[in-house]
């Protein structure tokens, strides 16, 4: 559903904020590589059970680069104010303003969905990212369904933005 059509100038912008944040952020994180070191327990743990672990994901298989195609590209909250906040998604970058990050590799989840693993470098801190594609097709064009694995899954929708046919 498309509703972010009638939203305001302003939403669209904050619409946009929440995918090139993300995007952002993981530029800059990192996380410590030395974790504090385990205090032990003066007291034998009284702790429940641990509960069943969840049910599996679908088996996930290295992805095709004919089905990984309609992903590749330049995207956009909103197709017609395209410029310099859009995402460029290829087989081996996701970058977004001032920042990017390099795709490792794409698994094909087997339900219509891809899974990017990325490796992000910035300020001299690293760090790994999984981000869900899914592509799906609007009254006004291509888009992907993102979903940030990594992030509690949050969620946006981007558009293909026109790329000017050369002449």
């Amino acid at each position: 559903m498309l509703h972010w059509v009638n939203e305001g100038f302003s939403m669209r912008y904050l619409r946009l904020a929440a995918v090139i944040v993300p995007a952002l952020l993981l530029a800059a994180c990192g996380g410590d590589s030395n974790p504090p070191p385990a205090q032990p327990s003066a007291a034998p743990s009284t702790a429940a059970p641990a509960a069943p672990a969840p049910a599996a994901p679908p088996q996930s298989k290295p992805a095709s680069d004919k089905d990984l195609a309609p992903l590749f590209g330049t995207w956009g909250l909103d197709p017609a104010n395209c410029g310099a906040q859009v995402l460029k998604i290829s087989k081996t970058r996701f970058e977004g303003p001032g920042s990017g990050c390099d795709i490792t590799g794409f698994n094909d989840n087997g339900d219509g969905t891809y899974t990017a693993t990325m490796s992000c470098t910035a300020k001299g801190q690293s760090s790994t990212e999984r981000i869900q594609m899914r592509p799906i097709f609007a009254p006004s064009g291509e888009g992907i369904d993102l979903t940030y694995l990594d992030r509690d899954n949050l969620k946006s929708e981007v558009l293909r933005c026109d790329v000017p046919k050369k002449q």
